[in-house]
C-alpha cells in the first residue's frame, strides 16, 4: 500500500511540475489559438455553403509548434512555427481549373457545384503543407494576456494567404 501511495504521490508531483512548466502568455496564446480555430470552424459551417464547409475542414489541419517564449513583466514575445495547408497552390490550381468553366459563361450553379467537386477531392488527398514562422507579441493587460498581432496569426493558418484576412496591400 504505501509503494502505491508513493508512486500516486510521484505521478502528482511529475504533473505538477509539468504544468507549472509554461509561461502564462504561452498558456494563452496555446487556448487563443484552440478559440481561433473553433471560430474558423464555426463560421466555415454556418449556412449551406458545401464549399465552405470544405474549406473548414482543411483550414483545421493547421498546427503550431512554439519554438520560443521570452516572457517580461507585462510583454512576451513568442516565436511559433505555423503548419498549414498551402492554399496558395491549391487556389491557383482551383482558379486555373475555373478557366473553361468561366470562359463559357458558367452560371452560378455550375461554379457551386465547380467548387463543391474541387475541395471534396481535395480533402480526401495528401495535401502539401507550408510553414510560416510568426513572431507573436503579447502583453498582459487587465491580468489577460492578448495577442497585439492577431493578423499574423490568421496568415500562418490560412496558409500565407493575406486576402483571406484581409490585411490592406501597400
Amino acid at each position: 500500500m504505501k509503494k502505491i501511495f508513493s508512486y500516486i504521490l510521484l505521478s502528482f508531483t511529475l504533473l505538477m511540475l509539468v504544468a507549472c512548466g509554461k509561461p502564462d502568455s504561452q498558456k494563452a496564446f496555446e487556448k487563443g489559438f484552440k478559440e481561433t480555430m473553433a471560430e474558423i470552424d464555426k463560421k466555415m459551417n454556418e449556412g449551406n455553403n458545401e464549399a465552405a464547409k470544405m474549406m473548414g475542414k482543411i483550414l483545421q489541419k493547421a498546427t503550431y509548434v512554439i519554438n520560443k517564449v521570452e516572457e517580461n513583466g507585462n510583454v512576451s514575445e513568442l516565436d511559433v512555427t505555423i503548419k498549414a495547408v498551402n492554399l496558395t497552390k491549391y487556389l491557383t490550381e482551383f482558379m486555373i481549373s475555373l478557366k473553361p468553366l468561366v470562359e463559357s459563361n458558367m452560371g452560378e450553379e455550375a461554379f457551386t457545384k465547380a467548387t463543391v467537386n474541387y475541395f471534396s477531392d481535395l480533402s480526401k488527398k495528401d495535401l502539401d503543407y507550408t510553414e510560416t514562422n510568426v513572431k507573436i507579441y503579447m502583453e498582459k493587460i487587465n491580468g489577460e494576456w492578448k495577442v497585439k498581432n492577431t493578423d499574423d496569426i490568421l496568415i500562418g493558418i490560412f496558409g500565407g494567404l493575406e486576402e483571406f484576412v484581409g490585411i490592406p496591400h501597400n
